[in-house]
């Protein structure tokens, strides 16, 4: 099995030039903990995570809260595969570095995340035997 066969393909992502109060209401609509950050190119630059606003705007708090730039706090770069990417690869790169989700490229652009609740589910489905 690849990244293919187990990625979300309805990816939300963020820029990097967005405030912070933009990206809380993204995550927040999308019911997720976690975005990939794109520049103004659309290449992935970072990845950004309840974490990240939680600890990363602590260093900025000398500043008004919103207009902290998703860049400012965001994880660079970040961890990603291909489609191609076997998912025991996949599992080794997200307990090996203690990750929650993957961002999927292909030809240098996000198509897709595969997150540690895919490759959970697709153990106990039996999609891995």
């Amino acid at each position: 099995m690849r990244a293919k066969d187990l990625m979300h393909t309805d990816v939300v992502t963020v820029r990097d030039d967005a405030r912070v109060s933009q990206l809380c209401d993204l995550m927040q609509a999308a019911h997720v903990n976690g975005l990939p950050v794109l520049n103004a190119h659309g290449e992935l630059v970072g990845i950004v995570t309840e974490d990240d606003i939680l600890y990363g705007t602590m260093g900025v708090f000398d500043r008004d809260g919103s207009a902290v730039l998703v860049g400012e706090i965001m994880t660079s770069p970040a961890i990603c595969a291909t489609e191609d990417t076997d998912v025991v690869e996949l599992s080794r790169m997200l307990s090996g570095m203690r990750i929650h989700r993957i961002p999927i490229l292909l030809d240098g652009r996000v198509t897709g995340v595969v997150t540690a609740l895919d490759v959970v589910r697709a153990v106990a489905e039996g999609a891995l035997s």
